[in-house]
């Protein structure tokens, strides 16, 4: 039987929401979490305070007048780095010894006790002895070229150890020694090892140990050091129990005068090796109380010639290392610091591991 189709009956007209009333509608559940986000991970990181950083003593000016800065950092500021970064970091920065900029800054390690020292740099490559083998870096941006294992006619044979490498300034290379007891060579600017001839393998089996603890640091602070020709630099207490010392030029031959009437308490010279490190452009740096009351350490250059302060820092601890440039700049490291002497008389701090909100080195 045939039955009519049942009629339309209009009724109001149904639209698909658009994307911004979709939006609007979600964006009333979204926003908490958003401004919870903000408040805990932004306020963390106000209130938190910087990492803190040990420059260690392996630092070396290269070839390149490239100034590169192992370091450590511990800790982490705010909930962001707590949850993406390494809570302990061995890094390597590059500084710009002109202008003290740092220009790159990368990990080399997360393990709490780990070191690392700067061999020697070429043109392209830079090369660190570890506590994990030799670890060669680009010198254009810090990454890892090649490193323990991984560098070419090393393999499984790396020494895991500082002491198993050495620069040839010599030849411009690294030398190292495998765990067979091998003795290899390195050119500067490449990450192949290839075995040296039997003299050159004779001549540093002794000096080089795949199980030797590393030399220590030399003392970075005297109270003599030489000068350039036979002079020397000599920190002299002041006469008639006045409390404080001044700086005394020695002659080869035995005669001496004062280099200017300024008087330092509780001093130091910081030195390279045996000289002082500034003499070649006629400063010395002095490693310096405050004042006889103050215990507070100031590093100060002072004029070989009239024995003026030419520049003054304030540090938080004495000096461990000091490095000189090719052109006399002088790189102290205190321990949690940094600092730069110029042949001019100046004295900068230098910040390295110093980090912006996501972690990254600024």
């Amino acid at each position: 039987m045939y039955q009519n189709p049942p009629r339309y009956v209009p009724g109001p007209p149904v639209y698909a929401a658009s994307p911004s009333v979709r939006r609007r509608r979600i964006l009333p559940f979204v926003l908490p979490f958003v401004l919870f986000g903000l408040a805990f991970f932004g306020g963390s990181y106000a209130i938190a305070s910087e990492p803190e950083v040990e420059v260690l003593p392996g630092f070396a000016f290269v070839d390149e007048d490239l100034l590169l800065v192992p370091y450590e950092r511990h800790g982490s500021r705010g909930m962001f780095q707590m949850i993406t970064q390494d809570l302990f970091q061995v890094r390597l920065a590059a500084v710009d010894p002109g202008t003290g900029d740092v220009l790159w800054d990368t990990q080399l390690s997360d393990q709490l006790v780990w070191e690392a020292a700067v061999l020697a740099g070429g043109r392209d490559y830079a090369y660190l002895t570890t506590d994990s083998g030799l670890v060669v870096v680009d010198l254009a941006d810090g990454a890892v070229v090649a490193e323990g294992a991984g560098i070419g006619g090393l393999g499984d044979a790396f020494a895991a150890a500082r002491s198993a490498y050495a620069f040839d300034r010599d030849g411009r290379r690294i030398l190292t020694m495998n765990t067979s007891g091998d003795v290899l060579a390195i050119p500067l600017d490449q990450a192949t090892a290839t075995p040296v001839d039997a003299p050159t393998a004779a001549a540093w089996a002794g000096r080089l140990s795949v199980d030797a603890l590393p030399a220590t640091v030399p003392e970075a602070t005297a109270v003599e050091a030489a000068l350039p020709g036979q002079d020397r630099v000599v920190l002299r207490d002041l006469p008639f129990g006045i409390l404080g010392q001044e700086l005394v030029r020695v002659a080869a031959g035995g005669g001496w005068q004062p280099v200017g009437g300024t008087s330092f308490h509780g001093a130091r010279l910081v030195v390279a090796g045996a000289a002082a490190v500034g003499a070649g452009s006629g400063h010395v740096l002095v490693q310096h109380q405050v004042s006889v009351n103050d215990s507070g350490v100031v590093l100060s250059v002072v004029a070989l010639a009239n024995g003026q302060v030419t520049g003054s820092l304030t540090v938080e601890h004495t000096v461990v290392r000091a490095a000189v440039g090719r052109d006399g700049t002088t790189a102290v490291a205190t321990g949690q610091e940094l600092a730069l002497a110029y042949g001019d008389g100046r004295i900068t701090r230098v910040d390295v591991g110093a980090t912006g909100f996501f972690g990254a080195t600024t």
